[in-house]
């Protein structure tokens, strides 16, 4: 009896350390569980008094996320609804000047369609002016934070909200001092 006793604890013990042994040797398999959400970038809404042809203007820029519009897959196959830019233009007495959505279709020329297709509008900052101009600087590229990439663009609107818009020397840029450092460019 006491044979047979010892006998069955020493399988047991040994039962046990195979598995423990097991489980070191051969982890649990991971499975990767796809993103599945359709991430948004944050609103920015911001505002200028701005003196322009003898006057003084309130420029108001708003960038939001539209569900209405495609949705963005970049290069990781992270999801994005679409970012939309307003800029909103008013004089002195009120009245509106200039009142208009931009999207990532504005700078199709500008980019080829798979940077396009991955990447949204950033955003539009004020960026000066002259006798006949408004000047923007807007940017498409990544909506990811930990990434930097993105291609920067000049939009200007003349006295007659004429919208023009052209890729700006990103060497230029970085060495310009006079542009205004805010997020959502």
């Amino acid at each position: 009896m006491a044979i047979l006793l010892t006998a069955s604890t020493f399988v047991a013990c040994e039962k046990e350390k195979k598995q423990t042994v097991n489980n070191i040797i051969v982890p649990p398999r991971e499975e990767k569980v796809p993103d599945t959400l359709i991430h948004q970038m944050n609103e920015i809404d911001h505002t200028d008094e701005v003196k322009w042809v003898g006057s003084t203007y309130r420029v108001r820029v708003h960038r939001f996320t539209s569900d209405s519009l495609s949705v963005a897959t970049d290069g990781n196959g992270k999801r994005y609804y679409n970012n939309l830019i307003r800029v909103h233009i008013t004089r002195a007495d009120g009245s509106v000047f200039f009142d208009k959505e931009f999207s990532k279709k504005m700078f199709e020329g500008f980019v080829d369609e798979k940077y396009l297709k991955e990447n949204l509008i950033l955003g539009m900052v004020y960026n000066g002016n002259d006798n006949d101009h408004l000047y923007f600087l807007g940017s498409v590229g990544c909506p990811d934070i930990l990434t930097e990439e993105y291609v920067p663009f000049n939009v200007a609107i003349n006295r007659n909200g004429e919208v023009r818009v052209e890729k700006a020397n990103l060497e230029a840029v970085e060495n310009d001092s006079t542009l205004v450092d805010n997020e959502g460019v």
